[in-house]
């Protein structure tokens, strides 16, 4: 099948989470024997030399199918015979209600609302990581008779292990543990607790080393590090207690500093983006054999406790993220849950994830798709500001 494969998102060495998943997406859908199109954003280009083919804009002609994220599908995308598969792992409305208010955010929240009408009457498949995403995906899709096929692919990691090296931290001593904050911080995260817990802990041999180098693909960081200065000054830290990574870590280099790194935290607040969530900044520790430290919610929190993969502790309570960050610290911790992320590796290989996808999509579609006069009235209504009712549910 001739497959195009869209993000927003720019691609190259360094790159983050939406760039990084429509890139291993398309390597398992070559594998599998399929000719790949990957569509990226301006200044994109490959970040390894085996991968799909990168091309500046969709062939629409050519294609006979699209697999993409709803939020960055252009009007085209709706129209002909083609196959849309809809990559719906991302819960970007979620996320943009957790965004401080101002007029780009609300420009977006209209712009994201808009395609959701076009997107339940035009979708083949829905792409979703976890049970709370299908349900929420089923709900908006229950029109739609019989029902449009939502098929479980949650992030995955690579099937190849990482390289064995290991970047020591300069600053940081040779002998303290790391927990290393993967990722941006970004408001519906919970850094504060996490440096709440530190402070408590005191002199332990223990740095939190936490991103403050601008996203790929975006001019600016949105958690900088006067930001992270000025959140370690109210809890009374200094360096190396906790610690500015002011670098993004190219994809490929990713496991040197994994390699050095005790713990992999993600913390977050409680709410609907967290009910919704795959964190996938984690999977590199499932990848890397790092434990991982996660607050309850979500459907990573779940995969933790399931197969013992780290710990999991209570949303903003900082006492208990402390005594927890001991004993997962304790070697006894760390030889059980990197035991056990080993066992489990390869059932999160991209290959493993994207095998429900491949068996699907020759039999799709298996449902008619909706009228877009209608779809069409609705997404005007809500890039106006002005959705119905039951489009904001």
């Amino acid at each position: 099948m001739r497959i195009v494969v869209l993000t927003d998102d720019r691609l190259g060495p360094a790159m983050a989470g939406s760039a990084l998943r429509a890139w291993e997406l398309g390597r398992a859908l070559r594998a599998a024997g399929h000719v790949v199109c990957l569509a990226a954003a301006p200044g994109s280009e490959p970040p390894q030399a085996a991968g799909p083919n990168l091309v500046p804009r969709p062939p629409w002609r050519w294609a006979q199918a699209l697999i993409s994220s709803p939020w960055c599908l252009p009007p085209r995308a709706f129209l002909g015979r083609r196959l849309l598969v809809v990559d719906g792992v991302t819960p970007l409305l979620a996320e943009l209600e957790r965004m401080p208010d101002s007029p780009v955010v609300a420009r977006r929240r209209r712009t994201a609302a808009a395609r959701l009408p076009l997107v339940l009457a035009r979708a083949d498949a829905v792409l979703v990581a976890g049970e709370a995403q299908a349900a929420w995906w089923q709900r908006r899709l229950q029109s739609r008779r019989p029902r449009v096929p939502v098929i479980e692919v949650p992030f995955g990691i690579p099937d190849e292990g990482p390289r064995p090296e290991r970047d020591e931290v300069p600053g940081i001593p040779p002998h303290w543990a790391i927990v290393l904050w993967w990722g941006g911080v970004w408001p519906w995260l919970d850094l504060e607790t996490l440096l709440a817990a530190r402070a408590i802990l005191g002199s332990a041999p223990l740095s939190i080393v936490v991103p403050t180098a601008r996203r790929p693909g975006s001019g600016s960081s949105h958690f900088s590090r006067q930001d992270l200065l000025e959140a370690m000054r109210r809890h009374g830290l200094r360096p190396p207690q906790v610690f500015p990574l002011e670098t993004w870590i190219p994809y490929g280099e990713r496991h040197r500093i994994l390699n050095r790194t005790t713990l992999l935290a993600v913390l977050h607040h409680a709410g609907e983006e967290t009910d919704l969530s795959f964190r996938t900044r984690a999977m590199d520790g499932v990848w890397a054999g790092v434990p991982l430290f996660v607050s309850e919610g979500g459907e990573v929190a779940r995969l933790v406790r399931t197969y013992s993969w780290g710990g999991v502790v209570p949303v903003g309570d900082a006492q208990a993220t402390a005594a927890a960050l001991e004993i997962m610290l304790s070697e006894r911790q760390q030889l059980r849950c990197r035991a056990n992320l080993a066992t489990t590796r390869e059932e999160w290989t991209w290959s493993q994830v994207a095998a429900p996808l491949l068996e699907d999509l020759p039999g799709l579609p298996v449902v008619a798709r909706g009228p877009l006069a209608g779809a069409a009235v609705r997404a005007a209504l809500a890039l106006l500001g002005h959705p119905r009712p039951e489009d904001r549910r």
